[in-house]
């Protein structure tokens, strides 16, 4: 599915491709799986990379990873040229959080 993903995205280019929660194929890969679907997980992470590393930056492709668990992520994703930027927004003060209840508030009172 990620092959097909990437040539729909070069067939259709310019285009935008996003992985929200990109830690549920993309976290640290174990050396034996427990058998409960890993190796399914691991090969469409091995599948990503590959497509990753074929990528070029003259591409009107741009790939677009989300994760909230960063930690957790394999250090083969992260290497250089895989992901060019890595752009963090951090978790809102408290200030931040009563403006974000206010606005999704608004239309109950």
């Amino acid at each position: 599915m990620v092959r097909e993903l990437f040539v729909m995205a070069r067939e259709h280019a310019p285009s935008i491709i996003f992985m929200d929660e990109i830690d549920s194929i993309g976290s640290a890969r174990m050396e034996s799986g427990s058998g409960n679907g890993d190796s399914e997980v691991q090969r469409t992470m091995l599948e990503l990379l590959n497509q990753l590393d074929g990528f070029e930056a003259s591409n009107k492709i741009k790939v677009l990873m989300a994760t909230n668990r960063i930690d957790i992520l394999d250090q083969a994703l992260l290497r250089p040229g895989r992901i060019d930027r890595k752009i963090e927004f951090p978790n809102p003060n408290e200030e931040s959080r009563r403006d974000i209840l206010k606005i999704h508030s608004r239309r109950m009172i």
